[in-house]
């Protein structure tokens, strides 16, 4: 075997071996989140600590691809280099074929080392959305069962109608007595809000979000000097289709997020065209 065959399989080998361990910290967080929430009586901060650490691995395995061509792959492949260009130097051979294939070679490893980094970020990002997604709409499940039970007047004991879609403390007069009620929706209903909302309408919108997160790779992929197949305008009108299905998705769930539909909107817009596509 020679060496730049050794430094192929030896980095192929380490690529799967880190792709068949994302996936399985993945499948055990399949296996054990869905039941936290029942466990712990649908207190969703173990659950959120629990993604916490499962989230952490996974990071560190898709920065484990960068690090190792970088500290070693990538080292490897370049002292070989200077080996050969050594040899074919002293034997009076030109380097330039040899350098073209190499480059070749060099650069299509290191770009599968990002291709794979891209699909387990994805791969991570779905995972998490569609997790998050799933409990929420378990806890709002059962906040629906704990609101069903009913709101009584505290004076008169008449009953009260409970808000849709309403998961606040609000005042409520009762039409008998005109006591004023303040309704508590009690701490797992307020949880929707807080925990069940941005992940659900994140799973409505992520076909959308993909088509953007694509764009925005190709964007920023394209050299000074590489033809624009990609614009910043149409990163950005790709993105607010995205921001469009998302926050629409929060009305759904939660009526009044429409009186600030607007404002979200546009400072999520500004985010991305200052911060991201330093758009004027």
């Amino acid at each position: 075997m020679n060496a730049s065959t050794d430094l192929l399989e030896r980095w192929a080998s380490f690529l799967s071996k880190i792709n068949e361990r994302f996936q399985e910290t993945l499948t055990q967080a399949a296996e054990v989140l869905p039941q936290l929430l029942d466990y712990q009586q649908f207190d969703t901060v173990p659950f959120a600590n629990a993604w916490m650490g499962i989230n952490s691995q996974a990071k560190d395995l898709i920065a484990r691809i960068d690090n190792t061509w970088q500290n070693t792959v990538s080292e490897n492949w370049e002292t070989l280099r200077d080996e050969e260009e050594d040899r074919l130097s002293e034997a009076g051979e030109e380097l330039e074929p040899f350098q073209e294939k190499f480059y070749q070679v060099y650069y299509a490893e290191r770009e599968k080392g990002r291709k794979l980094m891209r699909q387990l970020e994805k791969d991570l990002h779905q995972h998490e959305v569609k997790t998050f997604a799933e409990a929420g709409r378990k806890l709002a499940a059962k906040a629906r069962e704990i609101l069903s039970g009913g709101f009584a007047c505290s004076q008169c004991q008449a009953p009260l109608t409970v808000q849709d879609n309403f998961y606040r403390s609000y005042y409520q007069v009762c039409q008998y007595c005109q006591t004023t009620n303040t309704f508590e929706p009690g701490s797992i209903a307020r949880m929707v809000e807080h925990f069940a909302v941005h992940p659900i309408a994140e799973e409505k919108a992520l076909e959308e979000y993909w088509q953007y997160e694509a764009l925005l790779y190709q964007f920023k992929d394209q050299g000074e000097d590489d033809p624009v197949t990609v614009t910043a305008d149409q990163v950005l009108q790709s993105y607010t289709v995205y921001v469009d299905v998302y926050l629409k998705a929060r009305i759904a769930m939660i009526p009044v997020y429409q009186e600030q539909y607007e404002g979200d909107r546009k400072a999520k817009l500004e985010r991305l065209r200052k911060y991201t596509l330093n758009m004027a």
